[in-house]
């Protein structure tokens, strides 16, 4: 059996056009409980969220769960997987129950907005969720054996330091981990023991359903070395695959089992020097808002981005075209925006595809009879715009 500490949520994606309840805490049961796993759940919110997961219940019998009372069912609205979510309430304006306790042997505990609570176990594994002001395991439990899970932007944030000396020395030596992981998107992860490091590939999928797959490495890590104990190194490697088939196909499928895995492994862990080239409108409100966005999340994965709004801004239009195809020429992919059919970005597009550029397209309303001549190209199209940014990832 695993104690479990979340959240449970209302998720509003505007890029999948879903509104679902799910939150850390519930989809990473869900993950247990689909493989099997006695969940002892501890969550909080309104009669909403208790009513949910009494109908859950019926469906999963391996599920007992207690709704700490809350008056809110919090919600995370996200315009795309890869954007900051916008949270209702506001996170300042959002009570916090009294606090309570969990006494287990295996742990999974993820941060929540709602809940103080405190944790004793033999083994925990511990995911804060925040990179602002999170809160260290050593404030909130003890326990026997500690794995952290947490994002590059959580380390710096808890460790205060971008040294890894000094965040081993924190992780190790204050917070007594025994492990810490650290998730870092398309590039994998790594895991950190006191005596080696381990590289956790991340796998290349045609779909990338993002959230929740930070969950799903979590819970389905706690799976591996809680209940089938394996190690921590196989854990992890699990774990990662296991992630990739929920961003295929939102499925919760354990992988130590013998089953058909085929997708690759993404081994290029250095884009510093690349540069992509974003191709898009910007006329609008709302195409000046999205280029602003893919251009954020394409420097969050640590490329270099040219983007002619953003680089060389409105002027002389002889003197922008020719620098528009010096961007293009000194880039190593480009991605393209077609929504609207912008005759500029057109021109844009048929230059890179004359240049035979890798080229990532993403739309949402056009026409596949009016991209025809873009189809000969080496082009790839999505409509999903989390998927097309990593899939430029993949392809640099």
């Amino acid at each position: 059996m695993i104690d479990l500490i979340g959240g449970t949520y209302r998720e509003i994606n505007y890029d999948d056009i879903t509104m679902e309840i799910f939150g850390s805490g519930f989809r990473s049961a869900k993950f247990l409980l689909e493989n099997n796993c006695f969940v002892n759940f501890t969550t909080s919110g309104n009669n909403e969220t208790n009513c949910f997961l009494k109908e859950t219940q019926k469906v999963y019998r391996n599920l007992n769960f207690e709704c700490k009372k809350h008056k809110e069912l919090i919600t995370f609205q996200y315009d795309f997987a890869l954007d900051e979510p916008t949270i209702y309430p506001n996170p300042l304006k959002i009570s916090t129950n009294e606090e309570w306790s969990v006494i287990g042997n295996n742990v999974i505990a993820f941060g929540m907005l709602e809940s103080s609570y405190k944790v004793k176990a033999k083994k925990v594994i511990y995911d804060p969720q925040t990179s602002i002001n999170p809160k260290k395991f050593s404030d909130i439990g003890t326990a026997d054996e500690l794995v952290y899970i947490i994002n590059k932007n959580e380390v710096y944030s808890i460790s205060s330091s971008d040294c890894l000396n000094e965040i081993k020395e924190y992780f190790f030596n204050k917070e007594k981990a025994k492990a810490f992981i650290v998730k870092n998107g398309p590039y994998g992860a790594t895991l950190y023991t006191k005596k080696s490091e381990y590289s956790i590939p991340c796998y290349i999928t045609n779909n990338v359903n993002k959230i929740g797959s930070g969950d799903i490495f979590t819970s389905s890590f706690g799976y591996y070395w809680m209940v089938k104990e394996l190690s921590l190194e196989e854990s992890a490697l699990l774990a990662s695959r296991s992630t990739a088939l929920y961003c295929e196909k939102k499925a919760y499928v354990d992988c130590s089992n013998d089953i058909e895995f085929e997708y690759q492994e993404f081994k290029n862990n250095d884009l510093k020097g690349k540069q992509v080239y974003l191709a898009s409108p910007f006329f609008s409100l709302s195409e000046l808002i999205l280029v602003d966005k893919i251009r954020n999340s394409l420097l969050s994965f640590g490329v270099k981005v040219f983007s002619p709004f953003h680089d060389i801004g409105i002027g002389n239009e002889m003197i922008i075209a020719k620098k528009d195809i010096e961007g293009i020429n000194n880039s190593d992919i480009v991605f393209v925006v077609l929504d609207n059919l912008d005759s500029g970005t057109l021109i844009e597009s048929g230059f890179s595809m004359a240049n035979n550029k890798r080229i990532i397209g993403y739309h949402r309303s056009c026409e596949e009879n009016k991209l025809l001549m873009l189809k000969p190209g080496n082009v790839d199209i999505y409509k999903n715009l989390t998927t097309a940014l990593y899939q430029t990832i993949w392809n640099i």
